[in-house]
This record gives C-alpha cells, structure tokens and sequence, in this order.
C-alpha cells in the first residue's frame, strides 16, 4: 500500500507480542506506529504526539480499554481521532457499550491483518471527510479564508481571551472600493479575481495569528488580538498601499490588469464590556465615514479620536504629503494617537540618525559588506513604517529582502529609489522643522 499521507497510529494492548505483531503489520504498510502498554502510558502519548488513529486493547489493567476511550472521546483535542477497539472478547454487550462511547469500530483478536488494515483505512477516509466538510463549511468558497460565520466564531473566542488577559484587541473592516464598477466594466469573472487577489494580499500583510474573514461581498474583516491601534494602523496602510499598487491580471488572453482601493475602518476593544457585535458596528461605522470622506484611506472609531486634538480627524482624511513630503501623516501621526509635537520629536531623531543612510548604504554596497548593508536597510525599513514613510518602507522592502537572499545584482538597482525617496523625505523634515534642527 502506497500512503500518501504517513499516518501515526497508536496501538495499546498490555500484550507485547500483540504489540509487536501490530507494529510488524502496519509499519509494513507505511504507517508510523507507536505504542502503549497500558492506558496511562496511551494518554501520555496523546498529551506528546500527534495521533490519526487508534488500536485500543478492551480490557487491561489498570485504566481499562473502555475508560480510556471515554477519556479520548471527551477531550477536545482527541474527541474526533478514530477508535478501533481490540479484543479476544466477543461479548455483546461490550462491544455495544464501546460503539455507544464513541468507538468507531471492533475488531475481534486474534485479528486478520487484511481485515484490520482495511477496517483503518475505512476509518481514516471517513475521518479526513468529515475534517474536509467541516473545513468547507468554515471557508469561503472563492477566496478561501475564513467564512463569516467562521471569523465570528473565531473572532468571539480572540474577544473572550482579551477579557482574560486584560490585553487590547483591534477589530477592522475593510471594503473594496467601486467594486461594482468592476463587475460592471469587465464581468464578474474579473471581480473574482479581484477578491481572490485581495484576499491573498490580506493573508500576507497581516499576522499569521490575526482572523481574516469575508464577510460579504466585496466586504472583509480583520480581528487583530493583542495589539495597539498604532500598530494596528500601520498594519492597515501597509496593505492599503499594497493592494493599490498591485496590478491584477483579469484577462489571460490580453494581459489587462486593473488596480483596486480599499477603504478601511477600525475599532479598539479595550475593556471588560467589548463584544463582537459592538466592535463590529465601531469598525462598520468607521467604515462608513472613510467611504464619506473619499475613499481608499483608513479611519479609526470617533472614540478614539477624542483623545486626540480637534484637528486630528482632519489630518485622517488626507496623506499631507504638503506637510511632509514622502511621509504619510496618517500613519505617522496615528503611531503616537495623535500627538503632533511628539511625532515632530520623532522626525527630528529619524532626520539625525537617518539622513545619512543612503550614503552609508552605498558604500557597505561597494564594499561588499553584506552585514552592515543588511543591518542599515533593514533598520531603515523598521523606522520607516513608524514615521509613516509607507513607500520608502516599501522600497527599502524590496530591498530588504533582496539582502536576505544575497541576490547582489539587483542591489544598486533596488537602492536608486530608496535613496531617492529618503532624500525627498530628509529635505521634506529639514524644510518643516528647520527650526528644531
């Protein structure tokens, strides 16, 4: 038998020859085998290995068959592993009684190893069925990330958990912009691909931790548990301006590509009184008023914004590149809730220990010097999304990881415009705040 999968199995009987026949049998056949010799010992392998199947002898010393699979069928992390029962016995009321606690079938020793090895796989096809059902009814179906009702029941726990711990949790909803018009103007296989390539983006420019649903149409959300919303912020307009500068293939045969927007809203949970459904309506509402003031921009809920000065919520609704060339307010501003004299501090120290850096990365480029190129892009990198420079955070990226792969002969034409936006971005701060200099 050929498997495609190395399934591990765990076979407890208090007979070593029973043991050592079972582990003959079904390693031949490819599985990995570990065994027990006693319910206790069963339960600890349990607690350490990851197990597709089990062969439990009904009765042994100590903890017997039939408690240890009421045990397995009680605990959530084993309730849904396979149980094959195991015994010389053919009473009926036994075997009645493992098959009402949750056994998934008996087989009578001395065992026919055709029969038994027949007996598993039927076990495990019904297995990764029911988990392939399961999955599907939890996955939307084009994008593949978690449907709406698996993000809420996803995002529900992460809320409870926060309560718990007493850590912050953002909730965020997303919509892409004038996606109608893109249905309209190029079908709706062309919408698919839209979603499909916004999702994927998603999936990239957030924490593999972070809850990702859709829960519309063109409408997503983003559960982020233990984070700051300066964080959480900087997170959203990293993707806003990854998925507005990607161009989506919606047409094989002419190679049309199109580029989308996206509006997003957030809400900070931070209390004992925080649900799903309010954040939800926090995120929505912010939502609402990016989609009011323009379009393809974050905003965060009105709460938060009254700790911050009157003025902030106009800064939201633009970039003010007028303000700092190269530098997107929102961003920046927002990774200090609002604090305009601190962000100008924080310019200041970017401004001295940055504004050097393109010559200092030329020259480690020069030299060769892969550990000091490597630790200057990589720190400029950290600093940019923090001031808000969101596209020398993207190009110092780019180049970033072209530094991590040792790909040497992209690395003059990946600098050029790294260095050309942080001398746009250093003569932007030296012209706004000459004064503190």
């Amino acid at each position: 038998m050929n498997l495609k999968k190395k399934y591990n199995i765990l076979a407890v009987d208090d007979a070593k020859d029973t043991l050592m026949l079972l582990e003959f049998d079904l390693a031949e056949v490819g599985y990995q085998v570990f065994t027990a010799e006693s319910g206790e010992l069963a339960l600890a392998v349990l607690e350490e290995q990851a197990i597709d199947l089990i062969l439990l002898d009904m009765y042994m010393p100590g903890i017997s068959g039939l408690a240890v699979l009421k045990k397995v069928k009680t605990h959530p992390l084993f309730m849904k592993t396979p149980v094959i029962m195991l015994s010389a016995s053919d009473d009926e009321d036994k075997i009645v009684d493992a098959l009402e606690s949750g056994a998934d079938d008996y087989v009578t020793k001395p065992y026919i190893p055709k029969v038994l090895l027949a007996r598993i796989r039927t076990s495990i096809r019904l297995l990764e069925k029911t988990l392939e059902l399961e999955s599907l009814a939890k996955t939307d179906f084009l994008t593949g990330i978690n449907n709406r009702g698996a993000f809420e029941d996803l995002a529900s726990k992460a809320i409870s958990q926060a309560k718990r711990t007493n850590l912050p949790l953002v909730m965020v909803m997303l919509d892409i912009d004038f996606f109608k018009a893109v249905n309209d103007n190029y079908g709706h296989d062309a919408g698919d691909k839209v979603l499909i390539q916004f999702a994927s983006t998603l999936c990239e420019c957030f924490r593999d931790y972070d809850i990702i649903g859709r829960v519309g149409g063109e409408e997503f959300a983003i559960c982020m548990p233990n984070t700051t919303i300066e964080n959480a912020i900087a997170a959203c307009e990293r993707f806003r301006l990854s998925i507005q500068n990607t161009q989506i293939s919606i047409d094989d045969t002419n190679d049309e590509k199109i580029s989308v927007t996206v509006s997003i809203g957030l809400s900070l949970g931070q209390d004992a009184e925080m649900s799903l459904e309010e954040l939800l309506k926090q995120s929505d509402l912010s939502l609402y008023q990016a989609k009011k003031n323009g379009r393809n921009q974050t905003q965060i809920h009105e709460e938060i914004n009254t700790v911050m000065p009157d003025d902030y919520s106009e800064d939201l609704q633009n970039t003010t590149e007028d303000k700092y060339p190269g530098i997107d307010f929102q961003v920046g501003v927002g990774n200090v809730l609002g604090d305009e004299d601190l962000f100008a501090e924080i310019l200041v120290m970017f401004y001295e220990d940055h504004s050097n850096d393109s010559e200092k990365i030329q020259q480690a480029i020069s030299n060769e010097d892969q550990s000091a190129c490597k630790h200057l892009v990589h720190t400029l990198k950290g600093v940019s999304c923090s001031v808000g420079a969101m596209r020398l955070f993207e190009l110092t990226k780019a180049l970033d990881g072209a530094i991590t792969v040792e790909d040497k002969a992209s690395y003059q034409q990946l600098y050029q415009p790294v260095a050309l936006e942080l001398v746009k971005i250093v003569a932007g701060i030296e012209a706004k705040l000459a004064d503190k200099l």
